[in-house]
């Protein structure tokens, strides 16, 4: 009979022992100060989600370009070499202003590259470049005023000089100023969809024609 009390106790022991272990049993470990304790109770939740942490911080750089180059009025949002906005800049206008909860009041405008150049005056086409920025940005804030009537909104509005968005040579290219037109002052020409310097594609066949019976000649 003692024996077997023996046992019973033995066994209770033992199975406090495992209660109070639970799911900290993952290893013994000696820490600094020499005491022995247990895994780390949060393994591997802790660690899978600091490895996504990082995983997505490396794409916050792009979102954030992204978005910039998304507030963003280009120099083909004015009629060329002017401050006046054309039909698309004042849709892209209208899109800003009108962005839930509330639109983004940081915006930024490219500066001016559809100006002519002349190499006899280099200084002046910087000067001409400052004067077109200036007006244009005068042009965007009296539209946001106009369009935002009743919901008055304070935009900030910076000038920068970003390439055009895409990849080269995959996509058809926006609208922009050739090199002969910023000397000459002309208009601007569209780039070719195979990219600068590549030949335009060829054109489509003409339609096929049919006889008075329905049939092909």
């Amino acid at each position: 009979m003692k024996r077997v009390v023996t046992k019973l106790l033995t066994g209770a022991f033992l199975a406090g022992g495992v209660l109070a272990t639970g799911c900290h049993s993952f290893g013994l470990h000696t820490s600094n100060d020499g005491a022995m304790g247990h895994g780390d109770p949060c393994w591997p939740d802790r660690y899978a989600n600091e490895a996504r942490a990082a995983a997505v911080a490396s794409f916050q750089p792009q979102v954030e370009n992204g978005h910039v180059l998304d507030q963003t009025i280009w120099n083909m949002h004015f009629d060329y070499g002017s401050d006046k906005l054309n039909g698309a800049g004042m849709d892209k206008l209208d899109q800003l202003a009108r962005r839930r909860p509330q639109p983004d009041t940081k915006l930024f405008m490219q500066t001016a590259r559809d100006i002519a150049y002349d190499a006899e005056k280099p200084n002046d086409y910087a000067v001409k470049r400052n004067e077109l920025d200036t007006k244009r940005i005068t042009a965007i804030q009296k539209y946001l005023t106009a369009t935002l009537t009743g919901r008055p909104c304070t935009f900030d509005i910076q000038v920068h000089d970003p390439s055009y968005p895409g990849i080269e040579g995959a996509a058809p290219r926006v609208i922009i100023p050739t090199p002969q037109s910023r000397v000459t002052g002309g208009g601007p020409a569209l780039v070719a969809p195979g990219g600068p310097g590549m030949a335009p594609p060829p054109p489509p066949p003409p339609p096929a024609t049919y006889g008075s019976s329905g049939t092909r000649p």
